[in-house]
């Protein structure tokens, strides 16, 4: 394969991820493919940046306009925009699956329910207030940071998450990503996910990284006890509260400046 035959190949994988991720425009010329799109999570902490960065133009249009309370507003409302809330119907569904039934099945049954429940919304609430009121806490001098990495790690999670764990449905958002995801692509995704983090963490990124990687860790467990191992809504939860995590870190007074 010619160097120039590869590049377009991984900025095609590129593209697909952004496709199935957001729904920001791609060039006409990214066509979908189920192997293209299986081949493309190892670029998923790279759309995480494009999201991040959206963000932060919202973050920064509400800050020296208005507040920094509206500044989170439109972060949040910003990244919701260019991703569709995809991770958000994915927690939504998780928590009203995972808190409505005992039987994995039924589990699994309330989860394929586009209807909304109590706990869906409620999480909804939850996390989406969470994320605003840290957001709030953020200065020029880290907002644009803090949302690029949170956005980047949130990604991540996805990587180890599909490698690791059994896909649990016949069909679904995840399932062409469940036989794809190597080892290769797990160290990959990783080594450019903590490359990020050090740029826009400093000193703080390896306790930010250490967090993340055992809150994955105990996601993984409790994935496996609630539906015998992971969905694709599983996977947006878990990618929305990791971006959670990320922001409560960065603004917390535990970690230094």
């Amino acid at each position: 394969m010619s160097r120039q035959t590869f590049l377009q190949q991984q900025l095609q994988r590129y593209f697909m991820a952004q496709m199935f991720l957001t729904r920001i425009p791609v060039p006409r010329q990214a066509d979908w493919s189920d192997q293209q799109l299986a081949a493309s999570t190892v670029y998923f902490p790279m759309v995480g940046i494009l999201v991040g960065g959206l963000a932060s133009l919202g973050w920064l249009v509400g800050y020296w306009g208005w507040s920094a309370p509206l500044a989170a507003m439109l972060a949040v409302t910003v990244a919701v925009l260019a991703t569709g809330a995809f991770h958000e119907d994915g927690l939504a569904d998780s928590a009203d699956g995972i808190g409505g039934a005992f039987a994995i099945e039924k589990k699994l049954a309330i989860m394929r329910d586009s209807r909304i429940g109590t706990y869906g919304s409620i999480a909804l609430i939850l996390v989406t207030l969470s994320k605003v009121a840290a957001i709030t806490l953020l200065t020029p001098a880290n907002a644009i940071p803090v949302l690029i990495g949170a956005h980047t790690i949130a990604r991540w999670t996805s990587l180890p998450l599909i490698y690791n764990n059994i896909y649990v449905r016949e069909h679904g958002t995840g399932k062409p990503f469940a036989s794809a995801v190597t080892v290769k692509t797990v160290l990959a995704g990783s080594v450019f996910t903590a490359l990020v983090a050090t740029l826009c963490f400093g000193l703080n990124a390896l306790a930010i990284i250490a967090f993340v990687i055992v809150s994955t860790l105990c996601a993984q467990w409790y994935l496996r006890v609630k539906l015998g191992g992971i969905t694709g809504d599983a996977l947006g939860a878990v990618n929305s509260l990791t971006e959670l995590l990320v922001y409560l870190l960065a603004t917390s007074h535990w970690l230094t400046p």
